[in-house]
């Protein structure tokens, strides 16, 4: 009975989701532009798509078209699709929130027994809605825990020890990539969600990290490193790593060095409140809830010298977009806010932070993040003007992927 129970849940949780619709061919008409890029918002513009592209943005109406669906915005304000450079989405019940919340691209960095690849694979194959992700494996780090092990039990001598060494690294970078990951996650500093690790303690060395960015290289995978304390975001730096996840304890000189190399920073300034909010009334809750805030000053400190430096800055949430996780009501527009209120970006540049950035981040700005002829059609219809009031970020009236329509309240 029990089985047969479980049997019929699964089958429900599947049914639940609804097929996504196909790619339209669309007008977007009356709208007020703002594109990514940074420039001003474009009154009276319109957007045309045809076969899930962007084939023309202008003032005025286009000429109407039979068979294209026309949807007048009555001046309200279109935004691309946001990019969630930094999340852990792993089912198809999570990736559709996200969706639902304006994201059409996101970044899983980290997932356990392949899950987010899964649900990865399943939206590319159309089989359910969702963002696109572009998914990493295990964080590698020298104590992975059993999950990793299990995943690539040929690393099983390093069980009761550590993953170390340059080429104990590399060849677990080759390993990730033929389980067919997108990206590749380092560990460069211990957590900070949990009171038993110090996320000023430094874990993989310089060398070792050196070796998984340039055999990810020879792959065409990129390094993203979780970074807290000063010497691990410094070694992560100089290793090569492409993004720099959190940052907490950068220091000036560090921060000169991302602007030298052109190295991205994605800080999940956001992922802070409800780590800090309190939880519980066990001790490790205490102490996470009180380290949280000593940690917050200083992130907050370095995202607004990034700024000032220049080093491009993306929004992302870190968070799993599923009930019942402390992280899971995160969303991008919280990180924008963040962003906006301690960062010292202006909305506009909260924006682009979502969008161009982000896409920047993933390399694939060539087609997706901005709102431009020949790029996809990912876009996020708002009811009001960002720019006046950011809240109107967590209410999409429209949000449309690839040219598919998967969020429609306009009435």
């Amino acid at each position: 009975m029990r089985q047969r129970l479980l049997l019929a849940a699964t089958l429900a949780a599947l049914c639940a989701f609804a097929r996504p619709s196909r790619a339209q061919d669309l007008d977007i008409v009356n709208a007020t532009v703002i594109d990514g890029t940074g420039a001003a918002p474009r009154a009276g513009s319109h957007v045309r798509i045809r076969g899930g592209r962007i084939v023309d943005v202008a003032p005025g109406p286009p000429v109407e078209a039979a068979g294209v669906r026309r949807i007048d915005l009555a001046g309200r304000t279109v935004i691309p699709g946001l990019v969630d450079a930094h999340a852990h989405i792993a089912t198809p019940d999570a990736a559709r929130r996200a969706l639902e919340s304006g994201v059409t691209t996101a970044r899983v960095l980290g997932d356990t027994f392949l899950q987010a690849l899964g649900t990865r694979d399943l939206i590319r194959g159309g089989h359910v809605p969702g963002p696109e992700l572009l998914v990493s494996s295990s964080i590698i780090r020298p104590s992975p825990g059993i999950a990793f092990y299990q995943l690539y039990p040929q690393f099983g001598r390093f069980a009761s020890g550590q993953l170390r060494g340059a080429d104990v690294i590399a060849e677990v970078v080759r390993a990730q990539v033929a389980r067919g990951v997108d990206v590749i996650k380092v560990g460069a500093s211990e957590r900070a969600g949990l009171a038993s690790t110090d996320p000023r303690r430094s874990e993989l060395t310089e060398d070792e990290m050196r070796a998984a960015v340039e055999t990810a290289r020879a792959a065409g995978r990129h390094v993203a490193a979780h970074a807290h304390g000063r010497p691990g975001v410094r070694a992560a730096v100089r290793a090569g790593v492409r993004s720099i996840e959190h940052g907490t304890y950068v220091d000036d000189d560090t921060l000169a060095e991302m602007q030298r190399r052109g190295t991205f920073f994605v800080p999940t300034l956001a992922v802070m409140s409800p780590l800090g909010d309190p939880r519980g009334t066990s001790a490790d809750d205490v102490a996470l809830q009180v380290r949280t805030y000593h940690m917050m000053g200083p992130l907050r400190a370095a995202v607004r010298k990034a700024k000032g430096l220049g080093i491009p800055v993306a929004a992302a949430t870190d968070g799993s977009y599923a009930d019942g996780d402390d992280t899971g009501r995160i969303r991008v527009a919280h990180d924008m806010e963040l962003l906006v209120q301690h960062g010292g970006f202006t909305p506009l540049e909260a924006i682009t932070a979502a969008t161009a950035t982000g896409a920047r981040v993933l390399d694939i700005a060539a087609r997706t993040g901005t709102i431009a002829a020949g790029l996809e059609a990912d876009l996020v219809v708002l009811d009001r003007n960002p720019l006046d009031d950011m809240t109107v970020l967590f209410e999409p009236l429209l949000v449309i992927s690839d040219g598919r329509v998967v969020l429609d309240r306009l009435y």
